[in-house]
């Protein structure tokens, strides 16, 4: 009988261990995925803000090219 006893408090014990990992993975699921959510907006801030730079200097290319051939047809340069 000694050992049935044994063997329920082992399992019960086991049982409350199973529950406790299941709770703590669940909350570290959550926690992963509120991470997750946080990178992807911050990635997409910054190609935003990778783009409008791109874009800027695209710009300013265009107009420094625009000036040099200005300065060429005004200097009749080659």
């Amino acid at each position: 009988m000694e050992l049935i006893d044994q063997l329920e408090q082992r399992i019960d014990s086991l049982l409350e261990t199973v529950t406790t990992l299941k709770e703590e993975n669940r909350r570290l699921k959550e926690e992963v995925d509120l991470g997750l959510a946080a990178l992807e907006d911050e990635n997409r801030a910054l190609k935003d803000q990778l783009e409008r730079e791109r874009s800027t200097q695209e710009t300013v290319r265009t107009r420094i090219d625009a000036l040099l051939l200005k300065l060429k047809d005004q200097t009749g340069g080659s």
